[in-house]
């Protein structure tokens, strides 16, 4: 039997994806999903910390919004160091997504970013990327 990882979950936006740079010149986009579950009479909500790597992070920053509701499937990528200043060791375990589903158009807001003044565009569906450019083959997965 062959080892797996694989995970899918479905849930909101905790904030607006955040599109970085790795020193290596490598682009990633970050956001929180929070997944509510039901047991019994008590529902809880899960944290989970997102990373689309490459092309696709960069077209999907525009189509998503915090509070948006979306599917993700991907796999788990667990990484530990040690805190400079504390020495602690540190770890974290965050969703690497290779699929993401919009299900349904960004939450409304208002028409005008109150910040800049100007106009908030309205998003569109996300275009279709072709497979091939989507995925970098020095992405770490």
């Amino acid at each position: 039997m062959s080892n797996m990882n694989r995970v899918e979950l479905s849930g909101n936006l905790t904030r607006d994806p955040e599109l970085q740079v790795t020193q290596s010149g490598k682009s990633l986009l970050k956001f929180g999903l929070a997944v509510g579950e039901k047991n019994g009479d008590k529902t809880y909500t899960h944290f989970f910390e997102c990373v689309i790597w490459g092309k696709y992070g960069e077209v999907m920053q525009s189509y998503l919004s915090k509070g948006q509701h979306v599917a993700v499937a991907g796999s788990l990528h667990y990484s530990s160091w040690s805190d400079p200043k504390s020495g602690y060791k540190r770890s974290k375990v965050e969703v690497y997504v290779r699929e993401i589903d919009t299900m349904g158009p960004p939450p409304t807001r208002d028409a005008t970013d109150y910040a800049s003044g100007q106009q908030m565009p309205i998003a569109a569906a996300p275009p279709q990327v072709p497979a091939a450019d989507l995925y970098d083959e020095e992405i770490p997965f």
